[in-house]
């Protein structure tokens, strides 16, 4: 019989955290999607502040540039929300002569 290398409530805790960090991901991307919109078509201008209406095009490319990041990397964000992979214990470096003194 093979082994299982998880059990099968630690990969339901994995999926878990991808479903919620991709519920995350779709927020932001909707969110950022509507403010952009609003800058593109100027809708309710009348109520902006003096500097937005100054600033439109640079506060546009840089929720553009947020936006694109964000879907370029979301499988990344999602895989390393789910999936941490545990750093290593402390031990001594053999590069770093200041780790050998035993004071």
């Amino acid at each position: 019989m093979p082994r299982m290398r998880r059990t099968p409530k630690i990969h339901d805790d994995i999926k878990q955290i991808a479903r919620i960090t991709r519920r995350w991901l779709t927020s932001l991307i909707t969110l950022l999607i509507a403010i952009a919109l609003v800058l593109i078509f100027k809708v309710g201008q009348v109520f902006w502040a003096v500097w937005i209406i100054e600033y439109r095009t640079q506060i546009l490319g840089i929720i553009l540039l947020i936006l694109f990041t964000v879907i370029l990397f979301s499988p990344v964000i999602i895989e390393v929300n789910s999936n941490p992979q545990p750093f290593s214990g402390p031990g001594k470096n053999p590069e770093n002569p200041w780790d050998n003194l035993d004071h």
